[in-house]
């Protein structure tokens, strides 16, 4: 697992929750905010939860995902191009 710091990336990800090292849950991303604040999970035997960064709410992704990795090396030669 690792951990997503760019919620807007995570829309229909397996992922777990945490928050300050603690395990919350674990599911299936089916909504995120514009901004990629707020993160809604439905997990297997629970209902749908929403969490919110600003409450230390850490997403670890449990599946590798190639858009994860497309999200990183976008900005990275975003940040490295010069004008």
């Amino acid at each position: 697992m690792r951990r997503i710091k760019d919620w807007t990336i995570l829309s229909g990800a397996s992922v777990e929750i945490q928050q300050q090292g603690s395990y919350i849950c674990a599911g299936y991303v089916d909504a995120v905010t514009d901004d990629g604040k707020i993160l809604g999970v439905t997990a297997p035997s629970q209902n749908r939860r929403l969490f919110e960064k600003a409450e230390f709410y850490e997403a670890w992704a449990i599946e590798d995902r190639d858009g994860f990795h497309y999200e990183v090396t976008k900005n990275l030669e975003h940040q490295n191009e010069t004008p």
